[in-house]
């Protein structure tokens, strides 16, 4: 749940709407959609720290509503 939190914060502090939201869960779950179907793991736990990385990873500045 504090992930969720998390990534409401974001959206909010990027005064962002509905496709913001999917920018950032798709920054956080990118390399799982990309890299790991095809190994045989078949689950995630998205843990706080694990969702900062990836935000801090990606650049999310460039979300930033006009």
């Amino acid at each position: 749940e504090e992930v969720l939190d998390f990534i409401v914060d974001k959206a909010v502090e990027f005064r962002l709407g509905a496709r913001g939201l999917r920018s950032i869960v798709e920054a956080i779950m990118i390399d799982f959609m990309f890299d790991y179907p095809s190994r045989d793991q078949k689950e995630l736990t998205v843990t706080l720290d694990y969702a900062r990385a990836k935000l801090d990873k990606a650049n999310m500045k460039r979300l930033r509503a006009a």
